[in-house]
């Protein structure tokens, strides 16, 4: 091959591949975000329904249910119960961090975990999704009063 053919190659190459990359960019990665996007709101839309508007805006509120979900993950991950609390005392003996970085921290070790697990993380979440918003919105209201009358109600 000529260089002047190997070099009209190689730009044929670099096109299609730019060509690649900007579909993926510009058509994939949206409907992706978006579909992200979409199920963040109707969670919120269904928290609002199943525990109050101010439940369902209540960072605190949402915090301690984050957190009852990772102890329940940590649990079926085989952690024990010592080291949990040992780890409580040691994240409230520093400064709080910052809500956006500590979202994006619990994402990328949710991603670490399902990998190690051999899971897909978007499709169990997906999954779970599709588990919670086929039961009746009574079913989640009466386990979220019993989780309040155990104390764990932020805003009593």
């Amino acid at each position: 091959m000529s260089p002047s053919a190997f070099v009209a190659l190689m730009v044929i190459v670099a096109a299609i591949c730019l060509a690649c990359v900007s579909y993926i960019h510009f058509r994939i990665m949206p409907r992706v975000l978006d579909a992200r996007i979409r199920r963040q709101r109707r969670v919120a839309a269904w928290c609002a329904n199943a525990f109050g508007a101010d439940h369902a805006a209540s960072i605190p509120q949402r915090g301690i249910r984050l957190l009852e979900e990772a102890i329940e993950a940590a649990q079926s991950a085989g952690c024990k119960p010592d080291m949990c609390h040992r780890l409580i005392d040691h994240v409230f003996s520093k400064e709080p961090g910052k809500m956006h970085q500590e979202l994006g921290g619990v994402g990328i070790t949710l991603l670490a975990l399902a990998e190690a697990s051999g899971l897909d993380a978007d499709a169990e979440e997906k999954r779970e999704m599709d588990r919670v918003l086929a039961k009746p919105l009574s079913h989640f209201a009466a386990r979220n009063a019993a989780k309040n009358a155990a104390g764990f109600n932020v805003h009593p």
